[in-house]
């Protein structure tokens, strides 16, 4: 089944996601078993491609995907480069909703170690 994610959407969960940065994928555990569904890795990916539409347009640049905290290693900010020309589908220097739903689901499936439709936090890396 083929899920849209809407700028609505987008806009709200940013509004909602305010936990610190090493807890904030709590408040997307609904049924608080310390893992996340699809469905919950979904809002949280969705919450964070959201913070970083610094325009609000609904499309993200790449410079506005890679722009972090300044602390980030030059390493980091080449590998999130690599993300985002890898998952910019049509190749135009923008992502869209459709092009950030199938990144969604591909770090879904990466991260899924053991293959069980649930990301424990262990299965997270460290700086997630």
């Amino acid at each position: 089944m083929r899920k849209k994610i809407s700028i609505t959407l987008l806009i709200a969960i940013t509004c909602t996601a305010q936990a610190s940065e090493s807890d904030s994928w709590r408040q997307f555990d609904k049924d608080s078993d310390s893992e996340l569904s699809f469905e919950e890795f979904s809002a949280l990916r969705i919450a964070q491609y959201a913070a970083l539409d610094r325009n609000g347009d609904g499309k993200w640049t790449r410079k506005e995907f890679v722009q972090r905290m300044p602390d980030m290693s030059a390493g980091r900010l080449d590998s999130l480069r690599g993300k985002f020309n890898r998952w910019d589908i049509d190749e135009d220097g923008y992502w869209n909703t459709t092009e950030a739903s199938k990144a969604i689901k591909g770090n879904f499936r990466w991260l899924d170690k053991n293959k069980n439709q649930s990301l424990a936090i262990k299965e997270f890396p460290k700086h997630f």
